[in-house]
């Protein structure tokens, strides 16, 4: 037992050791690691994030998030047992990629808005790769098929939303069922009301959304390079090879192609890393396009720590989070399975001609995106109030 302590004890100082000497023994290999994670972080994360990071920020003190949330509780306390506001963190962490899912959920529980326990739960279902990634950077910058961006994004979707449904069936009910009672307009602008008399002068807003965006998006970018440069030195001491091996059997056991496995030995530790690897494997398309979805499920340990290191703020556990990873990963590369296998021919054309390639297509789309995800939800949440208010009526007559 004392023997096991201590070798617990000991790991993580000596892997950080020799990743040290690593460091000094290939320079060149850490030199292009961190060039690579720095750019990847420049040029991508910071751009994509940081504005939606000081917006959201600004839109929960402004009050603009509780009076969304009333609006959403016909949805959200029904199917995914968790408070109205709950559904803001799904319609942006879905359209900013990670870790903007885990960063509003923090926010909101350091708020008291979330429990522990929905805190936890709704940290496992609401951080996708950006749709950004999904329609445009793997099918046509990686593997050349425009028409696969949509069958990413539509099992990545049905996967997450998946996992929060079955989430709120097997969790107690915290949060009161919504009964439908009064005007829920009139609620939703009285919750704005309220927040709006306690919020400090905008100024004051805007420069604490700026300061906590900024110091999260750093946060962010030593992770990122911190693995960048992790994987670089792994890459030139030929760990992969071990790994490799292990991969290729648990491949052959799902009846995958054993090529790869690389894919996957670097998509554990990066998903941009393993969905790289995987397009270019001499593999058919049909492999890589699952084995890539379920590397982004994973979503690689960089993510992991990147979320880690979010949550702890409030002592959020990462357990739950790492094996919803895990099963959205299975999940996400079965839909895509189940897609690429009935999808008839029409509708692969079809999706061919809606492809984002030219800048205008995406600029477009993504601007509309995070307002698009909460129509949808509002929509959805909408149509549960009716269905809610004619139960109760076909029960009183």
């Amino acid at each position: 037992m004392i023997m096991k302590t201590t070798i617990k004890l000991l790991f993580l100082p000596l892997m950080m050791l020799c990743l040290t000497v690593g460091m000094f023994l290939f320079p060149n290999a850490t030199y292009e690691g961190a060039r690579s994670g720095l750019e990847t972080w420049a040029l991508t994360l910071a751009p994509s994030l940081l504005p939606f990071m000081i917006a959201a920020d600004i839109l929960l003190e402004l009050g603009v998030v509780g009076f969304l949330g009333v609006l959403l509780e016909p949805l959200m306390r029904p199917i995914f047992k968790q408070p109205g506001e709950a559904g803001f963190v799904v319609a942006l962490g879905f359209t900013s990629g990670f870790p903007m899912g885990a960063i509003l959920t923090n926010a909101l529980y350091g708020k008291n808005i979330l429990t522990k326990n929905e805190a936890t739960r709704l940290i496992t279902y609401t951080n996708n790769a950006s749709p950004l990634f999904l329609l445009v950077a793997v099918p046509v910058g990686m593997l050349g098929a425009p028409h696969l961006g949509l069958i990413l994004l539509t099992a990545h979707y049905l996967a997450n939303l998946s996992i929060g449904v079955l989430g709120g069936l097997f969790t107690a009910k915290e949060v009161p069922a919504f009964s439908g009672e009064g005007h829920i307009f009139k609620r939703s602008i009285e919750a704005l009301l309220k927040c709006r008399r306690n919020t400090p002068p905008f100024g004051t807003v805007l420069t604490n959304a700026v300061t906590k965006s900024i110091k999260s998006i750093l946060s962010i970018g030593g992770f990122v390079l911190f693995f960048s440069v992790t994987i670089e030195i792994l890459k030139t001491v030929n760990f992969f090879a071990f790994t490799n091996k292990i991969f290729a059997h648990l491949l052959m056991f799902f009846h995958c192609d054993p090529a790869l496995s690389q894919a996957l030995s670097c998509g554990f530790l990066e998903m941009t890393l393993g969905a790289k690897a995987a397009s270019v494997a001499d593999s058919p398309l049909f492999f890589k396009v699952i084995i890539i979805s379920f590397i982004l499920g994973w979503s690689g340990l960089s993510i992991h720590a990147q979320v880690g290191s979010i949550i702890q703020e409030q002592n959020l556990p990462l357990l739950p989070y790492s094996f919803c990873r895990l099963l959205q990963s299975f999940l996400a590369a079965a839909i895509t399975a189940l897609l690429l296998i009935f999808l008839p021919d029409t509708t692969v054309t079809f999706l061919s001609s809606l492809s984002l390639e030219s800048p205008p297509h995406l600029l477009g789309f993504m601007l509309m995106l995070p307002f698009v995800n909460l129509l949808w939800l509002l929509l959805i949440s909408a149509l549960c109030f009716l269905i809610i208010k004619l139960k109760k009526i076909v029960i009183i007559h």
